[in-house]
């Protein structure tokens, strides 16, 4: 449930204060400032806080590493049932698909 809802705008920057959802924590970490410019720069373009972008990136690198991890689980699974190529039969099939490195 939301409470009161106060905006702010510092530094062409809109900040929205208020109570936070019973779901959301609030965390502090240190950026180099070229980062944090470049991050309240994107903000202003596209019309979001800078939370908003924080929360996009750690949204994405979440998804992105947890589908990373799935994949290297079932590389290993596979190899835990023997369903593995040899190098040079991975290379002899790329070859034959034309796909191969010269």
């Amino acid at each position: 449930m939301q409470g009161d809802v106060r905006i702010v705008i510092q530094n062409n920057m809109c900040y929205r204060f208020g109570i936070m959802g019973n779901n959301e924590k609030t965390i502090s970490f240190r950026a180099v400032t070229e980062k944090i410019d470049a991050l309240d720069s994107l903000a202003a373009a596209q019309d979001r806080s800078r939370s908003y972008l924080i929360n996009e990136a750690i949204t994405n690198y979440i998804e992105l590493h947890a589908y990373q991890d799935a994949l290297v689980r079932r590389g290993l699974e596979e190899k835990r049932k023997g369903r593995v190529l040899s190098h040079e039969e991975v290379v002899k099939r790329l070859k034959r698909t034309g796909r191969a490195r010269q």
